[in-house]
């Protein structure tokens, strides 16, 4: 039947009393959780912590599986927790049980789709991006060895036969996060300019739902119906309806609620929900052939001419860039700052006094044909008055490094400035956009941030995707009022950036710091036609409670 998903029959659950002891803890509030539990009341959006009544450290689905139908049937709310790394409180929990998933970090099989003609990875839902792209990059994969099947040896052997280097393309900026998390808030990062978000490379996904019942659900198989509708038969042959919100995805990057389309798959409902719909258990992700890179750090005189050469070298069908970052002035002027102060400790080289912003981007090169063809690059430069001359590039493995630890270097700096201004006042912390908006308003976009910031006497600076129109605009408040005026701005850009046609959250998902914006993005209506599929899935409202929604939304 269109749009009907059977699923597989109820796995083998096993009841909480017959858990070892170590795998299940129980906690009573922050005050016993003491120094070992209390990071798992954090994240990295560094608000307060949360409580817990329950701490839970599964350690395959059957035991998943049995900790949710427990928490089920006591009605007490669980907050899912991976690698921490979000930075919108998503797994901050407010009482109720947490479930880490640590020790689901496998990467389970790999093998070749003759179809499309790639190689495919399995992963465990908490194994970091990090772990992946090192099996990847040195053909190491112990569990799959140390679990022989003689389909899936055969083929890593093939895999390992490869004289190409394979690796996942999505890039998220902090490589410890873990896939499961970054296909529950659909992550992107830098690379998303060429490659799409993590959507574009999730095949399979395995999920739990609050029921107790898992869904394996692969991309291509099931289909909304022409009512606009899943229906999902459990083991019992009950069947759930979900109905798929009927607004239109906004023509950006984009991390806010639900996707929806006429026709969708069901697994694009599940990538980007941040976790409210189900339990991520198991990820399967498509690799690419590792390439030859270029990278070029171009300085230019101002932030109006990297604007240009921004839609310059959007517009020139000659290349194809992986990611287009951009630097403004005064974020350059707080890097030549500290190098002055820890030239050796930075590990860059010396930004130009006479830089007023740079662009930071790279391309893919083919070191079979003996050299670079750089025409069409140079030509687009001269365009726009800049000069090549002017810039930092690199293609050899060491240089590369190099200039990735000049991506990294700004925001650690921003970090470091922020933390150190906490330490007198408790109630600061960093203000950070996330908005996007269509290429036809990125000017008008950037002299909102330029003067609204200039006027407000706030220390900022910008960085971030120019190449996706996502601009990171940076408040660094000196006391708590700043924070508060600060906030006003956001409000006001995220507010522009909707009438835009743009979204609120590009890359770090709502979760829940960020709600109050989510309602500018969409209607009461909207988010009404979200809250019933989230009903569908979650009848008493106890998955990852205080995510996309307010808890009075019950």
């Amino acid at each position: 039947m269109d749009g009907v998903l059977k699923k597989m029959p109820q796995i083998q659950s096993i009841h909480p009393k017959s858990f070892p002891y170590e795998s299940v803890k129980r906690v009573q509030g922050y005050a016993e959780i003491g120094a070992h539990y209390s990071i798992y009341l954090v994240d990295e959006s560094k608000t307060d912590a949360g409580s817990v009544d329950w701490l839970f450290f599964p350690r395959n689905e059957a035991e998943l599986a049995a900790v949710v139908d427990e928490m089920h049937t006591r009605k007490v709310t669980i907050t899912v927790a991976g690698s921490r790394t979000g930075l919108v409180g998503g797994c901050v929990p407010a009482g109720g049980a947490l479930i880490s998933m640590e020790h689901f970090d496998q990467v389970l099989s790999i093998y070749y789709e003759d179809t499309a003609e790639e190689w495919r990875v399995r992963l465990q839902a908490n194994v970091s991006l990090k772990a992946l792209q090192d099996a990847l990059k040195f053909k190491r994969f112990p569990f799959i060895e140390s679990n022989p099947d003689p389909a899936q040896l055969e083929a890593l052997q093939r895999f390992k036969a490869q004289t190409n280097t394979y690796y996942y393309p999505p890039d998220p900026t902090e490589m410890s996060a873990s896939i499961g998390g970054t296909t529950a808030t659909n992550a992107s990062g830098a690379r998303t300019f060429h490659y799409g978000p993590t959507r574009a490379w999730v095949r399979a996904i395995r999920v739990l739902l609050m029921n107790g019942e898992i869904l394996e659900i692969p991309r291509g198989k099931y289909f909304a119906s022409e009512r606009g509708e899943f229906e999902i038969q459990d083991s019992q042959g009950q069947i759930t309806s979900i109905k798929i919100p009927t607004y239109s995805m906004p023509a950006t990057k984009n991390a806010a609620g639900f996707y929806s389309a006429p026709g969708m798959d069901l697994i694009d409902l599940f990538i980007g929900s941040e976790g409210v719909l189900g339990i991520i258990t198991e990820v399967e992700v498509a690799l690419v052939k590792q390439q030859g890179k270029l990278s070029m750090v171009q300085f230019l005189s101002s932030d109006e001419q990297a604007m240009q050469l921004t839609v310059a070298l959007r517009s020139n069908p000659a290349l194809s860039l992986d990611f287009l970052e951009f630097y403004s002035v005064n974020a350059l002027a707080l890097l030549r700052a500290r190098q002055a102060e820890e030239y050796v400790q930075v590990g860059v080289p010396q930004i130009p006094a006479s830089a007023g912003a740079a662009l930071f981007f790279e391309l893919s090169i083919d070191p079979r044909l003996g050299g670079v063809d750089l025409s069409a690059l140079q030509s687009t430069l001269n365009s726009v008055g800049a000069d090549a001359n002017d810039s930092w590039v690199a293609y050899e493995a060491r240089e590369l490094e190099r200039l990735k630890a000049f991506r990294h270097l700004l925001p650690e700096t921003v970090n470091g400035i922020i933390a150190a201004r906490k330490k007198e006042h408790n109630g600061l912390h960093k203000l950070g956009t996330d908005l996007s908006v269509p290429d036809e308003h990125l000017f008008d976009m950037w002299q909102l941030y330029q003067q609204e910031c200039s006027a407000s006497g706030l220390e900022w600076l910008a960085f971030g995707h120019i190449g996706n129109n996502h601009l990171h605009i940076n408040i660094l408040p000196r006391n708590e009022q700043e924070v508060d005026a600060g906030l006003e701005l956001y409000a006001r850009f995220a507010r522009k950036a909707v009438e835009f046609g743009g979204s609120v959250s590009a890359e770090h998902g709502i979760g829940k710091l960020k709600r109050k914006f989510f309602a500018l993005m969409f209607t009461e209506a909207q988010i009404e036609e979200m809250r019933e599929v989230k009903r569908a899935l979650d009848p008493f409202w106890l998955l990852n409670p205080g995510n996309l929604f307010e808890e009075r939304d019950i």
